[in-house]
């Protein structure tokens, strides 16, 4: 593991300042996000559902997500009252269970996601020169890496 208090004095500052930079484009997209009468939470649960090939197991759900299974079932009782998702059991083995999108929660997280973007689009063209664009384009693989590192390894 790297030593945090081995690097520079000006890195820590940057690189603090670039927290906050990050922090406040994420605040941002929540905002733009307005998911309507699906809380942020149930929103970021059906996504990860939706990149999970639209099926997977509460566990699955909880550990890709970062959530106790206390807190994905008391999220997916809200999504299924909502008609968002179904659990259905497992065809091998009836005990489990595995949580499904329905259209509606798909719908739901692709018009998000849709508006999310364009806001993303219209600011990204109202505030950067074609140059900036691609720079920011360059950096999405960064930010990918840095999303990905698992302490003590290499990303």
């Amino acid at each position: 593991m790297i030593d945090p208090d081995q690097t520079l004095p000006i890195e820590r500052e940057q690189l603090s300042a670039f927290r906050l930079q990050l922090m406040a484009l994420l605040r941002r997209l929540r905002r733009e996000s307005d998911g309507g009468d699906t809380p942020l939470s149930q929103l970021m649960l059906l996504a990860a559902l939706l990149r999970l090939g639209g099926t997977a197991s509460p566990t699955e759900l909880g550990t890709v997500e970062g959530l106790r299974s206390s807190n994905v079932a008391a999220l997916l009782r809200g999504l299924e009252k909502d008609g968002l998702v179904r659990r259905e059991a497992d065809a091998g083995d009836r005990r489990r269970l595995h949580v499904v999108i329905t259209d509606a929660g798909t719908q739901t997280v692709l018009e998000n996601r849709s508006r999310r973007e364009a806001w993303l689009a219209e600011a990204v063209a109202g505030c950067l020169s074609a140059e900036e664009r691609a720079q920011l384009i360059a950096v999405g693989a960064l930010l990918q890496r840095l999303a990905e590192y698992q302490e003590g390894g290499v990303g």
